[in-house]
């Protein structure tokens, strides 16, 4: 199965995501919206919720490989409201250009349980160093760039399409040892 992204208008994926589910005629095509569950506190009260892990972008699952897929969804993209573009490597026209990377797919296939969503994960500060304990974040500390422990928050830098950018992961802090 190849992964695709769509670069959409932010605040639109859902709506882009049903469109494409429902119109596009292409085999073995399932769009999803990658999300993660953040906690904050509201009213002395801790809430769970799920956010957009990349708002702008649908991704797209299917088994239609490379240029294939492409000339296949040209037609839809330029037809389905609030698409902006279907996202490649570089300027190719290759088979692999249009694909994400197998190495990136495993990376978020790995933060990414069977629901599409990356959940809470646990640790404790040893210092000034994380301890990630449990959830998907376990052994990957080293991608840490900055830590909020009052919004239970890390920024993370990832690859995507060849770019490196920062997101924002759940990650709660138990304890601080010394």
């Amino acid at each position: 199965m190849a992964w695709y992204a769509l670069f959409v208008k932010t605040g639109y994926e859902h709506d882009v995501a049903s469109t494409i589910s429902q119109l596009w005629c292409i085999d073995g095509l399932r769009p999803f919206i990658p999300m993660v569950d953040t906690r904050f506190r509201k009213a002395g009260k801790v809430l769970l919720e799920k956010r957009r892990w990349f708002p702008g972008y649908v991704f797209i699952e299917s088994e239609v490989n490379g240029f294939d897929f492409y000339l296949q969804a040209k037609p839809h993209i330029s037809r389905t409201k609030n698409v902006l573009k279907l996202l490649r490597y570089g300027n190719g026209n290759t088979d692999s250009s249009f694909e994400i990377q197998e190495t990136e797919r495993e990376f978020f296939d790995k933060l990414l349980n069977g629901e599409r969503c990356v959940e809470m994960s646990r640790g404790y500060m040893k210092g000034n160093s994380i301890v990630v304990t449990e959830g998907p974040m376990v052994g990957l500390e080293s991608l840490i760039k900055k830590v909020n422990r009052h919004k239970m928050q890390v920024t993370v830098e990832v690859f995507l399409l060849g770019c490196l950018r920062e997101v924002t992961l759940g990650l709660e802090i138990v304890s601080k040892l010394p």
